[in-house]
């Protein structure tokens, strides 16, 4: 069955328009010393752009199973443009740090509507036998936005201002806005028979607001303080209070239940720390590029390029892997690429030059290649096929708030050593340093979680 030219568009306005949300959240870590000095704030307080940003979006993104039932696809493709270009604008325009923040987090919003946006398009629009095909464009157009993102913060920061990242979307916006308005078609909504679960949502975002304020506060006072407690465990009963409420509301909200589910379990698991990973590093090595190697914001963002591209492009290859030789095998290649090439940062730290950052960089890329698309894929194989969504929405909300927790925490360690010394370069690198052990041991987590998973998919086969 042929595929029309206009549903062919329409997946390409969508995943355009996802790509736009992902390339302004990863561009902007490579503003932040330009950002310090003009803005006169500290690194605690300006990591809030990403952190924020993650944050915000995983919000949204958890509410998307519901809105998508009650919304047709084109009016909520209309809805998150609009707020693109507002927020856009209003960043771009601002001159205080807060309005900075605020038109940031209004892309953060029209970022969590657009991203599950970008896959839905696909099964409305695309007949399902061809499914893979589209699906596989919408992956790739979405893994040039981290690929694209620090080169091009760092570009136009260094050749005209930090408020060009924002200006220069606009008009892509603009044109995808129209051109998405004339192909898109209005789908049928049938409006769930349950209500949306609004308190669910409200205690989620308490709780790791209160995650994210407890990281916030360590790296201004300290990992001992009684501020970094006290929040720590206001989120930890918070959170043992929301996953209590998701279990037993009748409402509609996010669905923990599929978690019951040993392997799904282990790779929600395993999905949230290869994020943490991945973004934890993608805040660090800009930072250490700039601060301590002493590049400018370009050369920084240019550095990660090759890559984040070769990453993208061996998309394709690390899913043909999969079904050829199954989850373990690929998985544990990905978990070896990670562990070399974080152990290499931590060996290396201390004299490592751009050029070797940009080639353990890649080994790194290939790694997460390998293994975020797959993770994913083999949870939605141990579920019904009714229940593949919820495995999508929850684990895309595990993938961004992975982020903020990451450079929440990222940010808080540096912040802690540039608290006990003048030299703001030494201090970037012995936290980079130092931030690499945590990273490390995460992903030896993820090795074990691995060979757990692959014991228990061999009972599930002899039974």
């Amino acid at each position: 069955m042929t595929v029309s030219f206009q549903n062919k568009l329409s997946v390409i306005m969508g995943s355009i328009l996802g790509f736009i949300g992902i390339l302004i959240g990863t561009s902007l870590v490579v503003t932040f010393p330009t950002l310090i000095n003009e803005f006169h704030v500290s690194l605690s307080d300006v990591q809030w752009l990403s952190s924020g940003y993650y944050l915000i979006a995983t919000l949204v993104m958890s509410t998307t199973a519901y809105l998508m039932k009650s919304i047709s696809l084109k009016r909520l493709f209309q809805v998150a443009s609009v707020i693109f270009i507002l927020g856009s604008l209003l960043a771009a325009s601002a001159h205080s740090f807060r309005w900075l923040l605020l038109g940031c987090l209004l892309d953060a919003l029209a970022t969590g509507l657009a991203t599950p946006l970008m896959y839905q398009i696909v099964f409305h629009n695309i007949p399902s036998a061809q499914f893979g095909f589209y699906t596989g464009i919408v992956t790739m157009i979405k893994a040039f936005g981290p690929a694209l993102g620090p080169t091009y913060g760092g570009v136009l920061t260094q050749l005209c201002s930090w408020r060009w990242l924002f200006i220069g979307v606009v008009p892509l916006v603009l044109i995808v806005l129209l051109v998405g308005n004339h192909v898109i078609s209005k789908n049928q909504v049938i409006p769930p028979t349950r209500s949306f679960d609004l308190i669910g949502l409200l205690i989620l975002t308490i709780t790791l607001l209160s995650f994210d304020w407890s990281l916030n506060r360590a790296g201004k006072v300290g990992f001992t303080h009684a501020d970094f407690y006290i929040f720590l465990i206001i989120g930890l009963v918070l959170l043992s209070i929301f996953i209590y409420h998701v279990t037993h509301t009748k409402n509609e909200y996010l669905n923990f239940n599929i978690l019951k589910q040993p392997i799904v379990r282990l790779r929600a698991i395993s999905f949230f720390n290869l994020q943490f990973v991945n973004l934890s590093l993608a805040f660090l090595l800009p930072l250490f590029a700039e601060e301590s190697l002493h590049l400018n914001a370009m050369a920084a963002g240019l550095l990660l390029l090759p890559g984040a591209l070769i990453g993208a492009f061996t998309s394709p290859m690390a899913g043909k892997l999969y079904d050829h030789k199954g989850a373990f095998y690929t998985l544990m290649i990905a978990n070896s690429c990670l562990l070399i090439g974080v152990s290499s940062y931590y060996l290396l730290t201390t004299h490592q030059d751009a050029l070797l950052l940009g080639v353990i960089y890649l080994i790194f890329r290939i790694g997460y290649t390998f293994g975020f698309g797959n993770t994913l894929s083999d949870a939605g194989n141990y579920v019904n096929p009714q229940q593949r969504s919820d495995v999508s929405s929850l684990f895309n909300t595990l993938q961004q708030y992975a982020g903020s927790l990451g450079t929440s925490l990222m940010a808080a360690i540096i912040a802690l050593h540039e608290a006990v010394t003048t030299n703001k370069a030494y201090a970037v690198m012995v936290g980079s340093h130092r931030s690499m052990v945590l990273l490390v041991i995460v992903i030896v987590i993820n090795i074990i979680l691995t060979i757990k998973a692959h014991y228990q998919a061999l009972k599930i086969r002899k039974h």
